[in-house]
């Protein structure tokens, strides 16, 4: 990749982040006629039940289907934070709510087309795959596994009383 790509706009993106924040607003018709597939990753589609056997019931195993799902959903709430600026984030759903917007009877078309059915059926999934990870690591909780198997230890934020 070239140095340009990876130059830092004042926002601190880059530019390949904003041309990839750019194609997904301009692909916002192509998902409103369900033309757009988005990969469902397998780790999710293997899901049965939140609450299937865990095999073997042993931390590495726990730990490793942690670290999938972690892949899958992004971080889980007890990640450390970072201090990425999300500007360009809030930009691009404005934008596609924009675009989005141009399309005549827009909620009619979305459900005419199925957007609309598959756009539940991928919540359904990440809340299916959000409550196994917390079942995991509930599980492994009890077992006495360390992180990231098990959930961070709770750390209160600094108190602004004086």
């Amino acid at each position: 990749m070239s140095h340009a790509a990876h130059a830092q706009d004042g926002n601190g993106a880059s530019a390949e982040e904003i041309g990839e924040a750019v194609g997904e607003v301009a692909l916002t018709p192509l998902s409103d006629l369900n033309l757009r597939a988005e990969r469902v990753p397998e780790v999710l589609l293997e899901l049965d039940s939140p609450y299937q056997p865990i095999v073997p019931r042993r931390c590495s195993a726990i730990g490793a289907e942690v670290a999938t799902l972690d892949a899958a959903l992004g971080p889980d709430a007890d990640a450390p934070q970072t201090e990425d600026d999300d500007t360009l984030e809030r930009v691009q759903s404005g934008a596609s709510s924009i675009v989005g917007g141009l399309i005549p009877f827009r909620s009619l078309v979305r459900e005419l087309s199925g957007a609309e059915d598959r756009e539940r059926r991928l919540l359904e999934l990440h809340i299916r795959g959000v409550a196994r990870r917390a079942y995991l690591r509930g599980v492994a909780s009890a077992l006495g596994c360390s992180p990231p198997a098990a959930p961070r230890p709770y750390v209160a934020p600094p108190s602004t009383d004086e």
